[in-house]
């Protein structure tokens, strides 16, 4: 049971923030950046980590390199649901105070959300990795 907490956690956080001022869920065709997700490509060279079919996340990856303390112990799609999430109240023009806001949230463990400089770091990677068409919204975190 432990090993779903965070899975619940993250599951939790998406359905109550779905109700706040931010709509997080917006139509692909209103998006300002695409919804794909970008695949982090490796060297011929280098063994791939990943299960073949198994979609690999650029945010995902950067965030079990510089925030692994982030990223522990949450699937990649976990991982990837919160760059989903900033990404899709960027692009709805959410005020930075909600985006933050939400991202603590969803950073959170054991119900005591992520500190606001990480929160922060947090929604400038999914900006590089996931929503580049944000970017002009970056100086804002």
């Amino acid at each position: 049971m432990p090993r779903r907490w965070p899975t619940v956690t993250v599951m939790a956080a998406i359905i109550a923030l779905s109700g706040c001022t931010v709509n997080v869920n917006v139509p692909e065709q209103d998006a300002t950046a695409p919804a794909t997700r970008p695949a982090v490509t490796t060297p011929a060279d280098t063994p791939a980590t990943t299960e073949p079919g198994e979609p690999v996340y650029a945010f995902v990856a950067v965030v079990r390199e510089k925030l692994p303390e982030l990223g522990e112990g949450r699937s990649d799609d976990e991982v990837q649901a919160m760059a989903d999430v900033i990404c899709n109240a960027l692009a709805k023009d959410a005020k930075s105070e909600d985006v933050v806001d939400a991202t603590r949230s969803l950073g959170s463990r054991d119900g005591v959300p992520i500190d606001y400089a990480t929160a922060n770091e947090v929604i400038k990677l999914a900006i590089d990795t996931s929503c580049p068409g944000q970017a002009p919204r970056v100086t804002e975190f």
